[in-house]
């Protein structure tokens, strides 16, 4: 079997049929490829309408499990998947018809660990578009085509202020994802930014394809949508703070100044956002029985991070042209020393 689609649900059954069939209009022969949905503890109908549908189409896969995010959800297609490639879509958005078939082409053809290719972004309506605006540039390819290894594609992508973390525009090889141990971090949201960075860090054949392939839909109501602020938002940029940090140190133990460098920027944009997001009584905003904050998770390093944050000693400041690392306007002092306490208690 030449790929896998895995597809995350939860609560989507209005969006699985037409879902269903751009997947099927990729232009793979049928034997060719399976689309694994994950249903993720919907109260919907979303799983029995996926069963329904299976019955029509020997290649849908449904698993149902209990309610764990879409980290978990991907996680689980990870490790069902059959197909020599791996390819993740997001039941709400949309993909050129024929896009998977000409990828895999090349995937195949250059024998390739990870093809990243470009998208753009489409609302549901004028309200939406004004209200949750994403900036198009993030969804660009803007690096030439050519066969590099992983930590040089990150780095031009990087330089360029093109890093995306958007796990539909790429397909990997799935060996390389299963010996690399790449996963998508669970229990948070933005849970696809460690997949992606791994899957980039540690490829030894990389390449990209810049056509606007794949179609990002934003409709009210969605994860994008309804977690612009609070407690989730700040935990999750806390989790993936201190674990691009650690990827930043191996770089460091390793003499890769540029890479390490460039990760710090990613790890300096995370913490602003934590900043920014940190819950008025953070206290009793439900974190300390959360076990992603805990002693497991978070390091002291952020401690010494939110330091140079709040003092502006930052080595490596964000880039003006990264549209994800814009600079942020930071909160009182006060928050920095509420969070850090907070965190100086996990570990006592």
């Amino acid at each position: 079997m030449l790929l896998s689609i895995v597809v995350p649900l939860y609560n989507a059954q209005s969006y699985i049929p037409k879902c269903l069939d751009i997947l099927l209009r990729q232009g793979i022969a049928d034997d060719q490829f399976e689309i694994i949905a994950v249903d993720d503890g919907s109260t919907d109908s979303t799983y029995e309408l996926c069963r329904q549908l299976q019955q029509a189409h020997h290649q849908l896969v449904v698993v149902h499990q209990r309610n764990a995010g879409a980290g978990a959800a991907r996680n689980r297609g990870i490790d069902l998947a059959n197909g020599e490639f791996l390819y993740f879509f997001d039941v709400d958005d949309d993909l050129d018809e024929g896009a998977l078939s000409e990828l895999l082409f090349r995937c195949v053809q250059d024998n390739l660990d990870v093809l990243f290719f470009g998208g753009d972004v489409r609302y549901d309506n004028e309200a939406v578009a004004e209200t949750f605006h994403q900036d198009p540039r993030y969804f660009r390819r803007l690096q030439s085509p050519g066969i590099r290894n992983g930590e040089d594609m990150f780095i031009a992508q990087q330089s360029m202020g093109n890093f995306c973390a958007q796990p539909c525009m790429l397909i990997t090889r799935l060996s390389f994802i299963r010996q690399k141990n790449v996963r998508f971090a669970e229990g948070i949201i933005n849970e696809d930014n460690l997949f992606v960075l791994h899957a980039t860090l540690r490829a030894d054949r990389a390449d990209v394809d810049q056509r606007p392939l794949y179609h990002y839909c934003v409709h009210s109501g969605t994860v994008t949508t309804s977690n612009v602020n609070g407690e989730q938002r700040f935990l999750a940029h806390l989790v993936l703070a201190n674990e691009f940090e650690r990827d930043r140190l191996e770089a460091l133990a390793h003499n890769k100044v540029e890479l390490a460098e460039l990760i710090g920027r990613l790890v300096n944009w995370f913490i602003r956002i934590s900043v920014e997001s940190c819950p008025t009584e953070l206290e009793t905003a439900g974190l300390l029985s959360n076990p992603h904050f805990s002693t497991n998770m978070l390091s002291a390093l952020l401690i010494r991070r939110l330091r140079d944050i709040m003092q502006d000693t930052m080595v490596a400041e964000p880039s003006s042209d990264l549209p994800q690392q814009e600079s942020s306007q930071i909160k009182p002092r006060s928050i920095y020393r509420k969070i850090s306490g907070l965190l100086h208690r996990q570990w006592s």
